[in-house]
């Protein structure tokens, strides 16, 4: 049975358990990569970067213990939250051999024309801030879960890794996989058979495991376009997601995932502002239902010091 436990144990994060996150999700940011990070261009980091996803993912274990533990998972059933919703700035890297702690703050309950039930979330990495903002379940969706002018005939026979025929949207796809899932959530430190256990009969995939796919989707659309990613580093300043959890509980092993990567959006009109990029993401299923929304947020490295 999934653990009560209020509080999700302290994690320290090694080398092997950032391999194994992104091995999963074939993340080849050379960020990452323990082979390649000391040829990113001003590089202030002493190692390969936890995956955001990562770090994502123990939000998503945090809140979901803190949940059970105080009995709030009816609310989710009684007000019909169908929809995950995450909204994360990263304030900091973390780097493997630091302690990281998750602290969830007690739930709000909204009610009105889109009920929430919504936590604020602080992950420290060495009692230093890491990643801060919010995970909310809500009756409507916070983001536009479909994209604009996209037909399921285009979805199934456009070739993957390029673009659509707006010349603005990529298609990426990926195949989700029990044995990936388990090894994604081995990387974040989260124990697998809390989610996925064929002789229990429970394959459940995290919620953060189908979006983690978005990086490998950014990456690949960076390929493309002969982005470099050692000269011209970029980092997530920001994500924000919301996922159909009821789709979301009937993806099995094999199933097909759809990645459409948009055109960013610049987040600002000042100079520190214009250097951040918000790329509009989804995730469709193989029948042409949406799973997931999401920006993702990004700036030069440059930009940051």
């Amino acid at each position: 049975m999934p653990s009560t436990a209020a509080r999700l144990q302290p994690l320290i994060y090694t080398e092997l358990h950032v391999d194994a996150a992104r091995f999963a999700t074939d993340d080849f940011n050379p960020f990452h990569d323990k082979h390649r990070w000391q040829q990113i261009a001003g590089n202030p980091f002493h190692g390969p970067l936890v995956l955001g996803f990562q770090l994502a993912a123990v939000v998503e274990e945090a809140v979901r213990r803190h949940r059970l533990f105080h009995g709030e998972q009816i609310l989710v059933q009684r007000h019909a939250l169908r929809y995950s919703n995450y909204q994360l700035n990263f304030a900091a890297a973390v780097v493997p051999g630091q302690t990281v702690q998750a602290e969830i703050k007690p739930s709000s309950l909204t009610l009105g024309t889109n009920r929430q039930l919504s936590n604020r979330v602080v992950l420290r990495a060495d009692g230093v801030p890491a990643v801060l903002g919010f995970k909310r379940e809500s009756a409507q969706p916070l983001l536009d879960l479909m994209p604009t002018g996209l037909g399921l005939d285009l979805l199934q026979s456009w070739p993957d890794r390029s673009y659509l025929p707006d010349g603005r949207t990529f298609l990426k796809r990926k195949f989700v996989m029990t044995g990936n899932g388990k090894t994604f959530l081995l990387g974040a430190g989260v124990e697998p058979a809390l989610y996925i256990d064929e002789i229990a009969g429970r394959v459940q995939f995290p919620q953060m495991f189908p979006v983690s796919y978005l990086s490998c989707a950014l990456l690949e659309r960076g390929v493309h376009d002969g982005h470099d990613f050692a000269a011209q580093p970029l980092v997530y300043v920001a994500h924000r997601y919301t996922l159909d959890t009821r789709r979301l509980a009937t993806l099995t092993s094999n199933d097909a995932l759809c990645l459409l990567i948009g055109e960013p959006d610049v987040a600002g009109t000042d100079a520190r502002s214009a250097q951040r990029h918000t790329y509009p993401c989804h995730i469709m299923l193989a029948d042409g239902s949406p799973l997931c929304a999401a920006e993702l947020v990004l700036a030069p490295l440059a930009a940051l010091k």
